[in-house]
């Protein structure tokens, strides 16, 4: 919470924006609660989308936003050490430690990691509530800023709760 909407997109919020995530459950006019249902988070998050993105489709600005979520991480302390770490480790445990790193984001969000071999794993997360391309964006952003040779990273069974994403690059 603290790191989407006060680090990541909170200088860019108008009052417009803030007032709309107001009503829809979150007051970042107070200090943040410890924690939110997960539908007033994604509810949101697409706000945000919607104001930061208006020219995207839905899920292209969720995909968008979860990169701009992950670029601001890299520029604070915990997301420089973190990433730092995640360059020596290489995407194979990088990938094992971000979806360790989902499920304890919250308290809500569960993940699961298939290794499929030299170069290509699969991650499932589960709920997303409509909003996988968030994690694809910050997913994608994650591995890219690690230095990724070759990446790729393709959704496969997105039903809106559930998703996958297979993700292979050069070992």
């Amino acid at each position: 919470m603290e790191a989407l909407f006060r680090r990541a997109v909170g200088s860019r919020l108008d009052r417009r924006c803030v007032e709309r995530i107001r009503q829809a459950g979150i007051d970042l006019q107070r200090p943040l609660e410890e924690a939110y249902p997960r539908e007033t988070f994604y509810r949101c998050v697409r706000i945000v989308g919607e104001e930061l993105f208006p020219e995207l489709a839905e899920d292209e600005r969720m995909v968008q936003l979860g990169t701009t979520f992950m670029n601001s991480f890299e520029q604070t302390l915990i997301g420089k050490a973190l990433l730092q770490g995640l360059r020596f480790m290489g995407p194979r445990r990088a990938l094992t430690r971000m979806a360790q790193n989902f499920r304890t984001s919250n308290n809500y969000l569960k993940a699961e990691v298939q290794d499929l071999g030299p170069g290509e794993m699969r991650i499932t997360l589960w709920p997303t509530s409509g909003a996988s391309g968030y994690f694809e964006g910050a997913v994608r952003q994650a591995l890219l800023l690690i230095g990724t040779p070759g990446l790729a990273v393709q959704r496969e069974n997105d039903d809106g709760n559930r998703c996958t994403f297979h993700i292979t690059w050069t070992p």
